[in-house]
């Protein structure tokens, strides 16, 4: 009988150098970013990132509702995920602290997100820069603690895996 896999709580520095932590950062997903609303509810939002030295850069509006809820409380957890159908699930859960990072300091770091998700080609285009021009501040998140899943090797994965048993995963329109 074949048990999940215990999950793995990092601390610290531990969290970057988890190999897991580390093939997930390095990437190229859509990290979810939670952060606290001031009546208590989590706001969770999908966000580009990126690893800068010991911490993750997001790219944000300073208009936008989790730089509000971050100048109030600098709690956050960002979710890294790699799904897959079945059992082809692996992941981190990583709470940390917050800082915003605000112009002229964060139109390096803004682009440094951009470029790791789109083309150079973007860049030649009027509305693709108006709407990545809305993201005017960074949010460097420092992790403190994780928790990691990773099921890709269980029996299960295996079995699912060798007898085609996983359905797929749907996307929502508009896709092309």
């Amino acid at each position: 009988m074949s048990e999940p896999t215990p999950s793995t709580v990092l601390r610290g520095q531990a969290v970057l150098a988890d190999p897991l932590v580390a093939e997930l950062v390095d990437a190229r997903l859509v990290g979810v970013l939670s952060t606290y609303d001031p009546d208590g509810f989590i706001h969770s939002t999908p966000m580009w990132y990126v690893r800068e030295g010991g911490t993750l850069v997001l790219a944000t509006s300073s208009r936008s509702r989790k730089v509000r809820n971050l100048t109030a409380d600098g709690r956050a957890t960002l979710v890294l995920h790699d799904s897959r159908p079945g059992y082809e699930v692996c992941g981190a859960s990583i709470a940390g602290w917050v800082e915003i990072v605000s112009q002229p300091l964060a139109r390096e770091l803004v682009d440094l997100v951009h470029w790791r998700y789109l083309a150079v080609d973007a860049a030649g285009d009027a509305d693709v820069l108006t709407y990545l021009e809305s993201d005017d501040v960074v949010l460097r998140f420092a992790p403190m603690t994780a928790v990691t899943w990773d099921e890709r090797a269980s029996d299960a994965a295996r079995v699912v895996r060798q007898r085609g048993w996983a359905l797929p995963l749907v996307s929502t329109e508009p896709r092309t």
